[in-house]
């Protein structure tokens, strides 16, 4: 831990000697505000603005948790294809990608079925927390701004959220009716490495008590360009020039990596003077490829394939690329009231009914029909102060159908309904500020055993009967609770303590899973007898804001009673890496620092630097490494704007990944070299432009995700320059 600390300064020490070396420099007082910008302007991520995930809203320096937020300048130049890759520059988080159009985000090392993804505050309700192919189907481009919950966040949002949460507001039911009648912001947007044709487009109106918001957008890309060739390099495994020359493309092109995906939503609410209630719709289509995802082989060999060589050459075969098609369909209402009734200050209910299908294709043929039915009813109550204290008592109920059907279906269908029930409070007792909270939560399980039976070379199974599914159940009470203290040591620093015990309950694919999982091209199998997971979580953080020096310095530990984790066994099965979900104590320790001087204005313009430092290392309880966790980083970076213009550059520096688990791979370090510049125009009153150049991985590095499963056959995108324009009115 200490050597974690003193790496992780050396940020603030770099920090600190600029501001002694350009103090004499600064020459704000002389200068006029910025016209474009604001005063007020700041193009730190970390926004000063509320955090709403929470049932007491704060600003992110008043919490006991660690938090942040990307709103504004910052979410439209970190704006990606997916959620994982625009958060993947925060501290702490990382791009559990596959391939450059599908990406979860990761926390602290934590992805999956431990991060709960919200939109305006209600789980996503996808299935990308299943498999990493699956993409969540929210368009960061039309998000207001995006909140991260750092840590355990079970006492809100249940077992799904152990780990942390994400939360993009959307506002497709307004808030309030626009200022002027009629708002709204568009895009159009293109790229050279993907050939990137995206236009989006939102509008807000109302009048009186009635307010409307409709939003849209349409992308088209081709295969993206990459370095150099797809498999990773050094692998030995791997004759990818003899092999898999003509099938895996050209060198710098990434086959199978187009994405052709649009939606939009149409939203509308009645705002009185203490009641709010609205509705919404929001569609989302997406038509992506696999990268280095390949079907069984089919030809006149097939049938005495013995699963020995999954990419054998023999005449007649053929692999057939994987490819994906998602639907998503949501509808959303609310029910908010402020003093709704005697000893309450607000309640607010919320019910978000998904209905999400994702169908992968083997070439021309289905595969397997994902599909996820899910009703979501959330009702939280504010009370009056109770002497020094505020708080929420909630509840939640969700009733989850999910299903995979098809030849090759590796999970069953199964019901999952959850009832949780939750209790926060907050008091202040002169500089200090107390957190409390409990949850219990009851998840019942239904589903069936599977088998997938293989037959040997030469045998024959005509006209013998199918076994029948077995019916198999299970049910967990998860109970967690936390404490949190943050102590205002001055009216610019705080020092924030965080202890929880936070429980999840196994996630259907963890228990049930039994066969062949093509896009990910691997067999799964699963475990019936897994208990609960648990995780006692400690943090403590220095922040420092109200000023020209701001940041943060956090450590944490999170240590897990039957972590849950899928163990890659070195075996085959059906031509297939065969991976079990298996359960052992596991530690994780880490840390972020974060710092941003404000160096005001001179001549030359107005000057920001700031530099960031994460690292996490977790270790199962038999010494063995934790698979696929992020590498650590160091970023520095720089903002400037001058009159119409503004600018960024940010480099980032992430070390090689061999702490990893047996039979995974290592990822090489690189540097990720960003720089952005913009020109704002004015055109008439309220309609501005804003003309954009973006240049990414501008070093073309060789970029792998260790977080990733594909992290061996699908780079990132190699040197791309993103160009458009922006408008608001």
């Amino acid at each position: 831990m200490n050597k974690l600390i003193a790496g992780g300064l050396r940020p603030l020490t770099l920090v600190l000697a600029l501001q002694a070396a350009l103090a004499s420099a600064q020459d704000s007082s002389s200068m006029p505000a910025d016209p474009v910008h604001g005063e007020n302007h700041d193009h730190d991520a970390l926004e000063e603005v509320l955090v709403t995930a929470t049932p007491i809203a704060r600003d992110v320096a008043e919490l006991s948790q660690s938090a942040a937020v990307l709103s504004g300048a910052a979410l439209a130049r970190e704006a990606a294809n997916n959620l994982g890759e625009t958060l993947s520059g925060l501290p702490g988080l990382a791009d559990a990608s596959f391939g450059q159009n599908v990406g979860r985000p990761t926390i602290r090392g934590q992805q999956g079925v431990r991060i709960g993804v919200l939109n305006d505050g209600m789980n996503s309700f996808d299935a990308s927390a299943v498999s990493q192919d699956h993409a969540v189907p929210i368009e960061p481009f039309l998000a207001d701004r995006i909140e991260v919950l750092r840590g355990p966040t079970t006492l809100l949002y249940g077992s799904g959220a152990i780990g942390g949460v994400v939360n993009v507001v959307t506002d497709t039911i307004p808030q309030e009716v626009p200022e002027d009648g009629f708002g709204g912001r568009l895009l159009l947007q293109g790229d050279t490495a993907a050939d990137q044709r995206l236009g989006a487009a939102r509008l807000d109106f109302g009048s009186g008590d009635f307010a409307f918001h409709a939003n849209g957008f349409v992308r088209r890309t081709d295969d993206y360009e990459i370095p150099g060739m797809a498999e990773l390099e050094g692998d030995d495994d791997h004759d990818s020039d003899e092999d898999h020359g003509d099938e895996e493309g050209m060198a710098g092109v990434l086959e199978n990596s187009s994405l052709d995906n649009e939606g939009g939503a149409i939203g509308g609410a009645w705002i009185g003077d203490t009641w709010r209630a609205g509705l919404s719709y929001t569609v989302y289509d997406s038509d992506y490829g696999i990268p280095g995802g390949h079907g069984h082989e089919h030809g006149e060999e097939d049938e005495d394939h013995d699963g020995d060589e999954p990419h054998g050459e023999e005449e007649g075969e053929e692999e057939e690329i994987v490819t994906i098609n998602l639907e998503s369909r949501r509808l959303d209402a609310v029910l908010n009231g402020t003093n709704p009734f005697s000893g309450f200050s607000e309640l607010d209910f919320k019910v978000a009914d998904t209905d999400y299908t994702h169908t992968e294709f083997e070439g021309e043929e289905t595969g397997t029909v994902f599909d996820s039915d899910t009703l979501d009813l959330r009702l939280e109550l504010t009370h009056e102060p109770w002497g020094a204290f505020t708080g929420t008592f909630g509840a939640q109920w969700t009733d989850n159908d999910f299903s995979a059907l098809g030849e090759e279906a590796f999970v069953p269908p199964s019901t999952t309904e959850t009832l949780g029930l939750f209790w926060v409070e907050s008091a202040e007792f002169g500089d200090w500020q107390l957190d409390l909270g409990l949850r219990w939560e009851d998840t019942s399980i239904d589903s069936f055993l599977i088998s997938h039976e293989h037959e040997e070379e030469g045998e024959e199974h005509e006209g013998e009967e199918e076994e029948a599914p077995i019916p198999a159940s299970r049910s967990y009470s998860p109970f967690s609770a936390s404490i949190g203290a943050l102590w205002n040591m001055t009216e610019r620093s705080h020092l924030a303590f965080n202890v929880a015990r936070a429980a999840r309950a196994p996630a259907s694919v963890e228990l049930f899973s039994n066969g062949p999982h093509i896009a990910t091209q691997t067999f799964e199998i699963g475990d019936i007898n897994l208990k609960e997971e648990r995780n006692t979580h400690y943090e403590a953080s220095w922040r420092l804001h109200e000023g020209p020096l701001t940041g943060s310095v956090t450590v944490y530990v999170d240590d897990f009673d039957n972590f849950i984790y899928q163990v890659d066994t070195g075996e085959e099965e059906d031509g297939f890496p065969v991976r079990v979900w298996s359960q052992q104590d596991a530690k994780f320790t880490g840390g972020e620092v974060e710092m941003r001087w404000d160096l005001g204005r001179n001549k030359a313009g107005h000057w920001q630097l700031f530099g960031f430092y994460d690292r996490v290392r977790a270790e199962l309880a038999d010494g063995s490494n934790v698979p696929r966790i992020p590498p650590q980083r160091f970023g520095l970076g720089m903002d400037w704007d001058r009159g119409a213009w503004a600018a960024n550059v940010t480099w980032i520096n992430a070390d090689a990944q061999n702490r990893t688990a047996e039979f995974e791979t290592s990822t090489p370090g690189y540097d990720l070299l960003n720089a952005d510049l913009s020109f704002y125009l004015p055109v008439s009153n309220g309609f501005d432009l804003e003309f954009f150049l973006q240049g990414r991985n501008l070093l073309d590095e060789d970029i792998r995700n260790s977080t990733s499963y594909l992290k061996d056959q699908a780079p990132q995108i190699g040197r791309n320059f993103v160009f458009g324009v922006r408008s608001t009115f």
